[in-house]
């Protein structure tokens, strides 16, 4: 206090404004200066009195020319540069091949923003894809758009994936010519002097996303997909090792609803579609939900401000994952790929119109076509579903491969019993160490011995097979523990690990979600590359050479002479001491925070506790018998090696640091559930993403304190 709002400029010095001096007082009118002296002009009992404005000559302002031309029904947007902003901030200059365009139907009165409505914590509004438009090579872009329409703008990677997702919209009238420098660049930037490769030619049209302008719906969009390539296996009478797989069908007879604040699902059988969504507003097909629980998403408002580019990415959803992994050699289409990529960077939306939802409260739909044609000179109603002939299509059944081979190839001294390893460690020589870098902030190693294990899983992944057998020629010093927000402050104190998105509804900065950001908790959110530029900063600072371990340092550490799924165990066993995994805990995620909650369909192993939502402070769990803790879950781990199919070679350039590619991401998160943490899993990531669950540890070749380090590869 006091509160000012309206500021009208007489001087350099002197402005009438409205101001509340206190919170009992009335907003007035009053005169302000420079100088903190204020004077009450003019306040009335029951009023608030807001913008004021002197009357007095002016001159008359010049008039601008007329932009808009009524009897046109475009506008042409122009994009500068994509990459001016922060919104791709650290992104390739030559990441973003196009422009996905897509537009809103906003909801109707008493109906519209009600939780569990469009889809589950997901959209707000009805989406409706325009299509796609081309990037030039410096980042421009020209095109049409149709005038007055809500046009939201996503950039596309060359897999059709959202680099960043715009989450308000522009709106073009007739005729007019509009323009931006970049994605969320500084509103007091001005065009810089030159001109854009899409500038030299004409405006380009949009390219139609698989047939006309419709409402996004998963029955009419995803569904098809599913019918074509799932459901041959996913029927509702098969099952793998014993157990039910998920049923994809269309029509199962029984439907998902949420009532009310509840984030917990209702299953209700053998009663119709439209009497549910009469009496519940929100209902679902089993489809939907079982795939809506494989997708990351923002939810229902998620973090308002600025994203971070790619922290959404369809790479960071488990359903992708699946897929690139070739999960039973199932081989999606093109168009197949770009639906499902779709729909997760539209926000994972179930409905594509209003009525098939929820009922439309009087006549509010003819209103809203009678208004739009007067204003806009649109006549169209969207609440009509456009229907797109399809041809029947029989389930494509995955082709079969040659069958695994379920014994581990040969490894002398391998695997090792706890007390084999811990004597193997101690005979290399002392076990830990500690330097200080910075602040008193200490960096602990443990060695890791020399010796030889089996790389991979033939009962694991497709990418984790055929096993190899690899040695580790030399002991290694690596990270104790994971690299944490404090220490990697001292290389770039600017850097937020930030927050896991909370879901429903935020009022506060404290409800954005539960802080990863903590001086002890694992950085994450940094890329490959800042995890690299760590390294050479530390080894500067220490006067050793220090980098990321590879693939085959990072699960030779891991697995500390196992040869079970995880260090521990395997992925049934009690994890709650040892990792912290997407355990019952994970309920919180939907159970948290402000109402209405979000819908509780975070996958999770319900049966242990590891008392952890989202990452805790290094250390707090059960180490393996080599001393490193978190090798499995809390923060996912890069690793320097670039992605590539097996059998592993180590001298085939796949760690050369140079070499371009996706780069491997090791040991699973709290996000993640056992079979995801296991030691020979494997995910990748663009070395340029910063991923809302992935940090790093780091690992020494320093020679005399243990020599250097190297695996070679001793056959398939």
């Amino acid at each position: 206090w006091p509160k000012f709002t309206h500021p009208y400029p007489l001087s350099d010095k002197y402005f009438l404004v409205s101001c509340k001096p206190d919170p009992d007082a009335l907003w007035g009118i009053y005169l302000v200066d420079v100088f903190d002296n204020r004077v009450l002009i003019k306040e009335e009992e029951g009023l608030a009195l807001l913008e004021p404005l002197p009357f007095r000559a002016t001159p008359t302002p010049p008039v601008i020319r007329e932009r808009v031309q009524p009897e046109r029904k475009d506008a042409v947007v122009h994009l500068l540069n994509v990459y001016e902003g922060p919104g791709l901030e650290g992104l390739p200059r030559d990441s973003v091949k196009a422009l996905r365009l897509f537009t809103y139907q906003f909801g109707y009165r008493r109906i519209a923003g009600i939780n569990h409505r469009v889809g589950t914590d997901g959209p707000w509004e009805i989406k409706r894809v325009l299509g796609t438009v081309p990037v030039e090579a410096d980042g421009s872009a020209l095109f049409r758009i149709p005038a007055n329409t809500p046009i939201s703008v996503q950039p596309l990677d060359a897999q059709g994936k959202a680099l960043q997702l715009m989450r308000s919209w522009l709106t073009g009238m007739p005729g007019e010519n509009v323009s931006c420098i970049g994605c969320h660049e500084n509103r007091m930037t001005t065009p810089p002097n030159h001109r854009s490769i899409a500038s030299t030619g004409p405006p380009r049209e949009i390219e139609p996303w698989h047939g006309p302008t419709r409402g996004f719906s998963f029955k009419r969009e995803i569904q098809p997909v599913l019918d074509k390539y799932c459901v041959g296996c996913h029927d509702g009478a098969r099952t793998h090792d014993g157990e039910p797989i998920v049923d994809l069908r269309a029509d199962q007879g029984m439907y998902y609803v949420f009532r009310g604040g509840d984030p917990k699902a209702r299953i209700i059988r053998g009663v119709p579609k439209e009497q549910l969504i009469r009496k519940y507003g929100g209902v679902f097909e089993p489809g939907y939900i079982a795939l809506r629980r494989l997708v990351r998403v923002g939810g229902l408002e998620s973090d308002l401000h600025l994203l971070p580019p790619m922290e959404f990415h369809a790479d960071t959803s488990e359903l992708v994952q699946l897929l690139q992994k070739g999960h039973h050699n199932v081989q999606l289409d093109e168009e197949a790929w770009d639906r499902l990529i779709t729909w997760i960077d539209l926000n994972a939306p179930c409905h594509g119109t209003w009525h098939e939802m929820t009922p439309i409260r009087g006549n509010q739909r003819e209103r809203r076509r009678e208004l739009r044609s007067l204003y806009a000179g649109i006549d169209e109603d969207l609440e009509i579903i456009t229907e797109i002939e399809r041809v029947p299509v029989e389930p494509i059944m995955p082709a079969s491969r040659p069958p695994r081979a379920n014994e581990l190839p040969a490894c002398p001294d391998w695997p090792l019993d706890a007390a084999a390893a811990v004597q193997r460690q101690a005979a290399a020589g002392p076990v830990t160490r500690s330097v200080e870098i910075g602040d008193g902030i200490q960096l602990e190693f443990v060695r890791i011995p020399a010796g030889a294990f089996v790389m991979g899983d033939p009962r694991g992944d497709d990418d984790e097979s055929p096993p190899t057998v690899v040695r580790v020629d030399e002991p290694f010093w690596m990270g104790k523990f994971e690299i944490t927000n404090e220490q990697f402050a001292r290389f770039d104190p600017t850097h937020d690990s930030r927050f896991e998105h909370r879901s429903s509804w935020i009022f506060a900065k404290a409800y954005l979600g539960w802080p990863v950001n903590e001086p002890k908790q694992p950085v994450v959110r940094v890329t490959w590359r800042q995890a690299m530029a760590f390294c050479r900063w530390l080894s500067e600072r220490i006067g050793e050479p220090i980098t990321l371990p590879s693939e085959a340092e990072w699960e030779y550490a891991c697995r500390a002479g196992t040869a079970t799924s995880l260090a521990y165990g395997e992925t049934d066993s009690d994890f709650s001491m040892h990792a912290n995994l997407a355990d019952v805990t994970i309920r919180e995620l939907a159970y948290g925070g402000w109402r209405p909650r979000p819908p509780d369909i975070a996958p999770r192993d319900a049966r242990f506790d590891d008392k952890a939502l989202v990452t805790v402070g290094v250390g707090a769990y059960r180490p393996n018998v080599w001393g490193l803790h978190d090798m499995h879950g809390n923060a996912a781990e890069w690793t320097r090696t670039t992605f590539k199919p097996y059998p592993y070679d180590e001298h085939d350039g796949r760690n050369d640091l140079s070499a371009g590619g996706r780069k491997v991401v090791r040991g699973g998160s709290w996000y993640d559930r056992p079979k995801r943490a296991r030691s020979a899993f494997r995910l990748s990531y663009q070395p340029y993403q910063p991923v809302f669950n992935v940090g790093f540890r780091v690992v020494s070749h320093v020679r005399g304190s243990g020599a250097t380090a190297a695996a070679s590869a001793l056959g398939e």
